[in-house]
């Protein structure tokens, strides 16, 4: 993928990403301690997720090695603050983590990176820990205010679709679910997204 179309689209959801993560928080369990966020466009919300669960710890997991290189940058984040993040890189399909580890588990873009198998699906649910959550979709979230979206929605889309988006319809992704024998409730509020709980 496009380092450069990624970083483009992550610093235009800037305003999205605490409406987002609102609403995600909302799937988590209460407090989560240990937090991680997937793919290549991790970043904001988990860094927001941060804000509303202070007393959590955040893992970024990122593909890209350019990302990893450049995410305290890209994301500006003060030294203080750096001490409750950590970054590993790793394909997303296996995850380079342990089973059980993580208490909340974020991935904006999941469509970008499943495959007929939902294998990224089923890697997210097993690091889950027991009593866990996963939230997995995309989306702008369904507490980003129209105000926010209106602005950004066509260099959104341009970027995504330049990227290689495809789009999935609630039906074929409740398919896809099925047939790999992951269970999820589907949420359709503030985009498409899969909840599972462990």
């Amino acid at each position: 993928m496009d380092v450069r179309l990624i970083r483009d689209i992550n610093k235009l959801w800037l305003p999205v990403y605490p409406g987002l993560a609102r609403q995600a928080a909302g799937h988590a369990p209460r407090q989560p301690r240990r937090m991680l966020e997937v793919g290549c466009f991790s970043g904001g919300t988990g860094l927001e997720l941060l804000k509303i669960f202070p007393d959590s710890r955040f893992t970024v997991a990122l593909e890209l090695p350019e990302l990893v290189q450049t995410f305290f940058e890209d994301w500006r984040i003060e030294a203080a603050d750096r001490a409750r993040i950590h970054i590993t890189t790793t394909p997303l399909v296996p995850l380079a983590l342990p089973d059980n580890a993580f208490d909340f588990i974020f991935c904006r873009g999941v469509f970008f990176f499943l495959d007929e198998k939902a294998e990224l699906l089923a890697e997210l649910f097993r690091v889950c820990a027991p009593g866990g959550a996963v939230f997995a979709g995309g989306g702008f979230g369904s507490h980003t205010p129209q105000t926010v979206i209106d602005p950004i929605a066509d260099e959104s889309r341009r970027l995504n679709y330049a990227l290689g988006k495809t789009v999935i319809s609630p039906v074929e992704f409740r398919a896809m679910l099925h047939r790999n024998s992951v269970t999820a409730d589907i949420i359709e509020e503030g985009g498409l997204w899969a909840v599972m709980k462990k």
